[in-house]
């Protein structure tokens, strides 16, 4: 487990609320999960979000909340108190953080679990830019998905995106090029982590094929063979990222995770935009991947554009997030 080590002094209580979310199917291909456990927290007024991924490499939920009661953070638990302390400063303001700022347009994260036709329906009548899916060990059967998908999609122009979450290797991932018709070939925008990140490997398989690759696991040590990077607000700061990569464009994207940590990653985004970073289409629109709760049933996405809770202030759902129990840690 990765450990900033932080100690918390002179913070005010920390109170939490854990919460579990449930998907129809797995999320990625590195994981077989259809329940996530979280924890919301709130400190002075402000509220973040605690949403681990052990699958890569995160502490599971009592683990990042033992350590954050001995006052030592983690990377997803020192972002949700930067995220709980930017969200309390605007509830006391009165103010939400969406307030005169736009939410970049996002990809659709394609859901295996629901209805493919009623989806290719939804991309095409709302207008969605693009399309992304979670690539399988298996590239076989997603290279089929995206043949299927390459036809609907032609005449309106949706982009292609995979993600492999680095379960291939070269080979493998050659043959599945090898495997894709042009058609797919000339709408697929880019390929996440194709296989674990080795910089020549990659940039061989770039220029071979001619295909664009998205870095998200390995950044900090990126230097060649991809052409943009994957960042997670929930995870780390966007700022760090676009200083370590400044001739690459970002695509932020949501960590999967509970409602409220999806409008973090919303406001991240629409910060980095107003500051002028250069963004590629994000990844915000995931709340249709889970079972619609309170916090769900208020945030809707149509076309790539998300909409965004203000009640309350802040990243919203006040009155919902007023009435959970909570307890102190």
């Amino acid at each position: 487990m990765t450990n900033e080590g932080r100690l918390l002094e002179m913070m005010p209580p920390i109170y939490v609320h854990e919460y579990l979310l449930r998907s129809g199917m797995a999320l990625n291909a590195a994981s077989v999960r259809r329940e996530f456990a979280g924890v919301l927290i709130c400190v002075d007024g402000g509220y973040g979000c605690v949403h681990p991924w052990p699958e890569f490499g995160d502490a599971p939920v009592e683990e990042q909340l033992r350590l954050l009661s001995q006052g030592v953070t983690t990377p997803v638990t020192a972002m949700a108190l930067r995220c709980a302390e930017i969200d309390g400063a605007a509830r006391r303001a009165g103010v939400s953080l969406f307030e005169e700022r736009e939410i970049p347009r996002s990809h659709y994260s394609w859901s295996f679990a629901a209805d493919t036709e009623a989806q290719i329906e939804r991309v095409l009548a709302e207008g969605w830019p693009a399309i992304k899916a979670k690539g399988l060990a298996n590239y076989g059967e997603t290279a089929r998905f995206l043949e299927g998908c390459a036809k609907r999609f032609e005449t309106q122009g949706v982009r292609l995106r995979v993600d492999f979450n680095g379960v291939l290797n070269p080979m493998a991932f050659e043959k599945f090029m090898e495997t894709l018709p042009l058609r797919v070939r000339q709408a697929l925008d880019f390929v996440e982590d194709p296989f674990p990140y080795d910089a020549a490997a990659w940039e061989a398989v770039r220029q071979k094929w001619g295909v664009k690759l998205a870095l998200d696991k390995g950044w900090r040590d990126g230097t060649q063979g991809f052409d943009a990077v994957v960042v997670k607000p929930a995870r780390r700061d966007w700022r760090t990222v676009a200083q370590t990569h400044p001739q690459h464009t970002l695509v932020l994207t949501s960590a999967m995770d509970h409602a409220l940590g999806q409008m973090f990653a919303a406001y991240e985004a629409a910060v980095a935009l107003s500051e002028g970073q250069p963004l590629d289409f994000c990844g915000l629109c995931t709340e249709h991947l889970f079972e619609k709760d309170a916090f769900f049933e208020r945030v809707t996405s149509h076309g790539g554009h998300l909409s965004a809770d203000r009640s309350g202030g802040g990243l919203g759902f006040g009155e919902i997030l007023e009435a959970l129990p909570w307890r102190r840690l």
